[in-house]
């Protein structure tokens, strides 16, 4: 019986932690949450469209799918680094966007949802921050990048 328990409460402190995807933009790293990120796989060029939507001047064509491309670097006035670039593909609630992100590889970790504080920045969709290593890491809201009100465009 004892036996039972503690499997029964390992598992649910299993379920409790969060799975993110670390990655980095303009040198800065930020993570997601993995039932956020479509995938990872290398840049290819874009096509610009005209757009009133603030930071998505672009699409990108991949397979048989086309999707907006919403600059995370420029929204955080950085410049991504590294060759070849990737792309992150993020499940937005308005269907698959493409992000440019640094060249170097995403990595996955595990965070207890604890451990997780409020983001008072407020300079980027946030569900807060963890610290990863010895530095803090904002969790981006990846559904609901580009609704902050600053990104909204006024009728």
């Amino acid at each position: 019986m004892l036996r039972a328990a503690r499997g029964q409460q390992h598992t649910l402190n299993a379920k409790r932690l969060w799975n993110i995807v670390v990655f980095s933009v303009g040198g800065m790293k930020l993570a997601a949450r993995t039932e956020d990120v479509e995938g990872v796989s290398s840049w290819t060029e874009t096509i610009p469209v005209p757009s009133r939507t603030p930071f998505v001047q672009a699409m990108l064509k991949r397979d048989n799918h086309v999707m907006p491309v919403y600059d995370l670097a420029a929204r955080l006035n950085r410049a991504v680094q590294g060759t070849p670039l990737l792309c992150l593909v993020a499940r937005h609630l308005d269907g698959p966007m493409a992000i440019c992100i640094d060249a170097a590889v995403p990595s996955l970790e595990a965070v207890n949802p604890a451990t997780i504080r409020p983001n008072k920045s407020g300079d980027i969709e946030s569900l807060g921050l963890v610290t990863i290593g010895s530095q803090d890491v904002a969790i981006v809201a990846l559904q609901r990048l580009g609704r902050l009100r600053q990104d909204t465009v006024s009728s």
